[in-house]
C-alpha cells in the first residue's frame, strides 16, 4: 500500500497534467478506447487507459465548473446514466455477497460512463465536434488493421497475439475464436467494427445534397470497409446480426427522412458475404469454425447455446432472491462460489451474464432494468429528434446523427449476447450523439446562422 505522501505526490501530477494537457488528453479517447484489451496493472487491477484518462479529465472539468468559467452540461441521457449507477451502488450496499468486489466494480463503471460526461461537455463547437469524430474514425481504422494483421499472421503460422486460431478453439470451443486485435476478445472486437461499420456505411450512403462532408470521403470508405472485414473475422454471430439491424433500420427510416440510398447501405453487407463464402471454402481451422456458426446460427442445442442458455437459467434464479433492487454489481460469480472465494476459481472471470438487460435484472432488479428502458429511450428519442430536425437546414448533420444511431442500435443488439457497457467505447460513441443534440439544440440562441454551420432548432423537450 503507498504510503500517504507518495499518493499525494501522483495526486498533484495528475493534477498538473490534466489542468495543462486537457485538450490532448481528451482528444487521444477516441484512440484509448480501442486499448482495452492492453490494461495496465494497477495495485492488483486490471485498469484500462481511457479510464485512467477520463478519470483524470474530471480534475478539469470540476475546476472549469468550480470556478464557474463554465456550467457543467447534465442532460437528460447523463440523469438516467446517473440514476442507474446509483442503483447499482444501492443494490451492491444492500445485497452484493462479496460487497467491497460489487462496489469496485461500480467504481470501474464509473470510470466508463463518465467518458458520456466529458464528450457532452467537451465538444463545445462544430469544429471541435467534427474533429473528434474524425478521431474516432482513425481510431476505428487503426484497431480494425491490427485486428485484421493478427489475423493473418496466426493464420499463416506466426501468432502475435490479438486473433485466436488454434484448432481447440475452433472444434472444442475452448476460447473465443477470431480475431480481437487491441480488445479484450473477438466478441467485443466483432461488436466495435460492426457499429463502425453501421456508423461510416451511413454516411456513405447519402445523397448528393449531403455531400458537404466536414470528413473525407475516402477516410470514410477505408473504414467501412476495414471494419466490414474485421466484422467479418471476429466471427461473432451477434456482432453480425447487429450490424444488420443498425444498418437496416437507418435505412428504412433514413431513405423517406434524409434521402439516404438503400443500395449503397446494402453493399457492405453484400461484400461481407462474399468473404463468407470465401472462407467458408478455406480449409483449416477458419472454415471449420466458420462453418459450425452459420449452421448452429439459431440452433440452441449447440454447446455455446447450452451453456448460454444453463448461465441465463442460473441467472434468472439468483434474481428471485432480490427481484426488485437485484443482488449487486457482478454479483454472478459471487452467489455461484456460495461462500466461496470465487476468485481463487480457475477462470472466474468468465462466470458473467453475457446480455446487458438480464445483467441489470439480475444486479439492480426491476429498478435497475426500467431504468435501462428509460435510458437507451432517451439516447435514441434525442438522437431521433436531432436527425429529423436538421434533415432540411443541415443535411450532413442530420446524416451523421443517423449513422451514430444505426452504430448505437447495433451495439444494443449485439451486446444481448455479450455485454460491452462496462467499456469505454460505447460511451464515446452515445457521447458523440449527445453532442450532435446539444449543438442542435443550443443553436436556438444564434439568430444569424450561415448556411454551412447552421443548425435548425429543436422543440423545447428534445432535452
Amino acid at each position: 500500500m503507498p504510503s500517504p505522501i507518495v499518493t499525494l505526490a501522483v495526486l498533484s501530477i495528475f493534477v498538473f497534467v490534466a489542468l495543462l494537457w486537457r485538450r490532448e488528453l481528451f482528444f487521444a479517447l477516441p484512440f484509448l478506447v480501442a486499448l482495452n484489451g492492453v490494461p495496465l496493472p494497477i495495485g492488483g487491477m486490471q485498469v484500462r487507459l481511457d479510464q485512467i484518462v477520463a478519470c483524470v479529465l474530471v480534475i478539469p472539468l470540476s475546476a472549469l465548473v468550480l470556478s464557474g468559467r463554465r456550467r457543467l452540461l447534465i442532460d437528460a441521457t447523463a440523469w438516467w446514466l446517473l440514476a442507474l449507477w446509483v442503483a447499482n451502488v444501492i443494490a451492491s450496499v444492500l445485497n452484493s455477497p462479496a460487497r467491497t468486489y460489487s462496489l469496485s466494480q461500480c467504481a470501474n463503471l464509473a470510470s466508463a460512463w463518465v467518458i458520456y460526461l466529458l464528450v457532452i461537455n467537451f465538444l463545445d463547437t462544430r469544429e471541435e465536434l467534427d474533429r473528434f469524430f474524425e478521431r474516432c474514425l482513425w481510431g476505428a481504422l487503426i484497431a480494425g488493421c491490427i485486428g485484421i494483421v493478427a489475423f493473418l499472421l496466426a493464420i499463416a503460422g506466426l501468432s502475435i497475439g490479438g486473433a485466436e486460431v488454434s484448432r481447440s478453439a475452433a472444434e472444442n470451443l475452448t476460447r473465443p475464436f477470431g480475431a480481437y486485435g487491441t480488445m479484450v476478445e473477438p466478441n467485443i472486437f466483432g461488436s466495435f467494427m460492426g457499429a463502425m461499420m453501421a456508423l461510416s456505411v451511413t454516411i456513405l450512403a447519402a445523397t448528393p445534397r449531403m455531400a458537404a462532408r466536414p470528413v473525407s470521403t475516402r477516410l470514410l470508405r477505408w473504414t467501412a470497409a476495414v471494419s466490414a472485414a474485421g466484422l467479418v473475422l471476429s466471427f461473432t454471430r451477434s456482432a453480425w446480426i447487429g450490424a444488420i439491424v443498425g444498418l437496416l433500420s437507418v435505412a428504412a427510416v433514413g431513405h423517406r427522412s434524409l434521402g439516404l440510398r438503400t443500395k449503397h447501405i446494402l453493399v457492405p453487407p453484400l461484400v461481407g458475404v462474399v468473404i463468407v463464402i470465401v472462407l467458408l471454402l478455406l480449409p483449416g481451422s477458419a472454415g471449420t469454425f466458420l462453418r459450425f456458426k452459420l449452421v448452429n446460427l439459431v440452433n440452441l442445442e449447440s454447446p455455446t447455446a447450452v451453456l448460454r442458455l444453463l448461465t441465463y437459467s442460473i441467472a434468472l434464479k439468483q434474481t428471485l432472491l432480490h427481484p426488485i433492487i437485484g443482488l449487486g454489481t457482478y454479483s454472478f460469480a459471487p452467489l455461484l462460489a456460495e461462500g466461496s472465494d470465487f476468485a481463487r476459481f480457475e477462470g472466474w472471470r468468465g462466470l458473467w451474464i453475457g446480455n446487458y438487460l438480464l445483467l441489470a435484472l439480475h444486479d439492480t432488479g426491476a429498478i435497475g432494468l426500467l431504468l435501462w428502458a428509460g435510458l437507451i429511450w432517451s439516447i435514441i428519442r434525442r438522437g431521433g429528434r436531432t436527425a429529423q430536425a436538421t434533415s432540411e437546414v443541415d443535411p450532413p448533420f442530420a446524416a451523421r446523427t443517423l449513422a451514430l444511431i444505426a452504430a448505437i442500435v447495433s451495439l444494443l443488439v449485439a451486446f444481448l449476447a455479450t455485454t460491452g457497457f462496462s467499456l469505454g467505447y460505447p460511451w464515446l460513441l452515445i457521447g458523440l450523439l449527445g453532442a450532435h443534440a446539444r449543438l442542435a439544440t443550443a443553436a436556438r440562441s444564434d439568430p444569424l446562422p450561415s448556411p454551412q454551420e447552421a443548425l435548425i432548432p429543436l422543440p423545447a423537450d428534445a432535452t
